[in-house]
This record gives structure tokens, sequence and C-alpha cells, in this order.
């Protein structure tokens, strides 16, 4: 009779093990257990469940990959942008209304909420209007992303005065707008992250990209500016500084005209060949999801007591700046 306790008893220990061991292996397999959630079985590391992230100019290039690499972590989106396929006196076509539903499209693939809303960063107006929407809808705003920008090549006296107004008024009066607007909401929640897309221009001169070159220096200007003021009510504001990124913004006939002017037929990769032997690192350019992967460091709590700082990513190119 004890002998057939211990067997029992045995038995039991034993099939104990083998159910734990079952569970533990279905769980890292993600298979076999009805309780594991899909979000579970997926190795994407969720930390921004639950927030809402706004980022200007996204819907497309830089900022649709911002916006992407932060719904797979599981943020909330609102996508803000012109989407109009043309601003006077720049050279090249902008994200239109196709663009942004086809983002809005990417996000919602992800399994997170998205907003896209149609609005100009020259507008206070439209920013306050948006984030209002926002938090409404989503609860809250937890990140902003000042991307929207755009550019003009040339000498510095080839520009007109419009020429030279539509940069400043989108690259630093629509950065300063977007502030504007973020900032009340963000110091009666107590908390928010700011996150300004400055450039490796915005940190040298540059005799090609005179008028952008100066605009995105002003970027990193405006956003330390908004450190020391937001500091105490926990705003974190923090700038990524790119060096050239594979987008339309760059990948056009103006811009690549412009660069290449002596070449019949240049392209964006024929640009890339001409920058990488001038680098430290064997690159001559960025992907979108580069730009956003650095994007996503002052997003997390990786740099939950980091403020005013600058990350370039430029493969190099600026290891030997001094700014």
């Amino acid at each position: 009779m004890l002998k057939n306790n211990k067997t029992s008893r045995r038995d039991m220990i034993k099939k104990g093990a083998i159910g734990a061991a079952a569970l533990a292996a279905s769980t890292v397999l993600g298979t076999g257990v009805a309780q594991v959630s899909k979000r579970d079985q997926n190795p994407v590391n969720y930390q921004l469940s639950g927030k809402t992230a706004f980022i200007t100019g996204g819907a497309r290039g830089i900022g649709l990959a911002i916006a992407e690499e932060m719904a797979k972590s599981g943020a909330n989106i609102v996508l803000f942008d012109i989407a109009s396929g043309k601003i006077p006196h720049v050279g090249y076509a902008v994200a239109n209304a196709r663009d942004l539903q086809s983002a809005k499209a990417k996000i919602e693939a992800l399994k997170v909420k998205c907003l896209a809303i149609k609005g100009d960063v020259r507008r206070r107006g439209d920013l306050e209007n948006a984030m209002k929407q926002a938090v409404a809808s989503l609860g809250s705003l937890d990140i902003v992303v000042a991307n929207a920008g755009v550019t003009q090549v040339g000498a510095i006296e080839e520009f007109s005065p419009e020429e030279i107004s539509v940069v400043y008024d989108i690259n630093i009066e629509g950065v300063v707008k977007t502030i504007q607007a973020a900032a009340p909401i963000m110091k009666q929640q107590k908390s928010g992250k700011m996150i300004f897309i400055s450039s490796a221009l915005g940190r040298m001169g540059n005799e090609l990209f005179p008028i952008y070159a100066s605009s995105k220096w002003a970027v990193i200007g405006i956003a330390k500016s908004a450190a020391l003021s937001y500091g105490r009510d926990n705003i974190l504001c923090n700038v990524v500084s790119p060096g050239l990124v594979r987008t339309k913004f760059a990948d056009n006939a103006y811009v690549l005209g412009k660069m290449m002017p002596n070449d019949p037929a240049p392209t964006f990769d024929k640009v890339s060949e001409m920058l990488r032997p001038g680098n430290p690192i064997d690159v001559g350019h960025l992907e979108p999801e580069d730009v956003a992967k650095a994007v996503m460091i002052f997003a997390t709590d990786a740099t939950s007591k980091v403020t005013g700082e600058v990350f370039d990513v430029s493969y190099g190119s600026l290891a030997r700046s001094i700014a």
C-alpha cells in the first residue's frame, strides 16, 4: 500500500513536471496554449502600449517610418500632414491625400489605432485642433515628433524671398507652433516627450543647402530651449539629426539635379556613392527605418532622464564636427 502511494506520488510529480515543461515550451514557441494572446506570441517589445504618438509630416518618408516603428511597439498614432501634393515655391512634390490614407492603412494593419489628419504646421490652429482630437479620441498626448520640413537647393544668392520664407515658415516656425500646441496638454499631464528631426546639415554649414541647413540649426536651438522650458513639467525634448536618407524629400529630380548638375541622369544611388568615400564607415545614405530606430531611443524609458540632447545618425559624417 505504501509502495503504491509512493508510485502514485511520483506519477503525479512526473505528470506535473511534464505539464509545466509543455506549458513553458508552448509559451516560448507560441503554440498549443489557448490563453497566450497573439500579442504575447509576437516577439516585439510593446513598450509604448497605451501611449499616443503625434507625428508631423507623417504621410510618407521618415515620418511614416517613425509611425510604423512606434506602432510596432504598441503606440496609437496620429499622422498629421499637409497632404496637398504641392506647396508653392517648393520645387518637388510633397505627400498627397492618397499617401496619407495609405499611411493610415499601414498603421492600422499593425493593430493599433490611427488618426490621419490633414493640416499645415504653419497654422497653429490646425495643430491645436488635431492635438485636441488626439486626446479626445486616444486619451493622451505622450509623444510629439516634429518632423515636417521642406528644402531648397542652390547658392545663397539664387533664392527668392518666397523660397526662403517657405523653408523658414515650415522648418522653424512650424516647429515652434508644434511646441506651442503640444506644451499646454503635456504640462497638464505632467509628462510628455517631444522629439525634433533636424539634420546633419544642422550641425555644419553647406554651400548647396544654405537655407535648409540654417533652418535645421534653428531646430536644435528651439529643442534645447524647450528642454530648459519644460523640464520641470516632466517634458523631455531631444533631437535626432540624420544624414542623407532615401526618401522622396531627397530622391527627386529637383534635388538630384542640383546635387549632380553635370550628370545628365542623376540618381539617388549615384549621390550616395559620391558621398560614401568621405565617411568613416562604408555607408553613403540611410533608410527611413534607420532614423525611426534612433527616434525610438528618445521615445522609450531608456532615456527617461535625458533632455536637450542631439543624437547624430549620420554614418560618422559628423565625427569631425565641433558643433
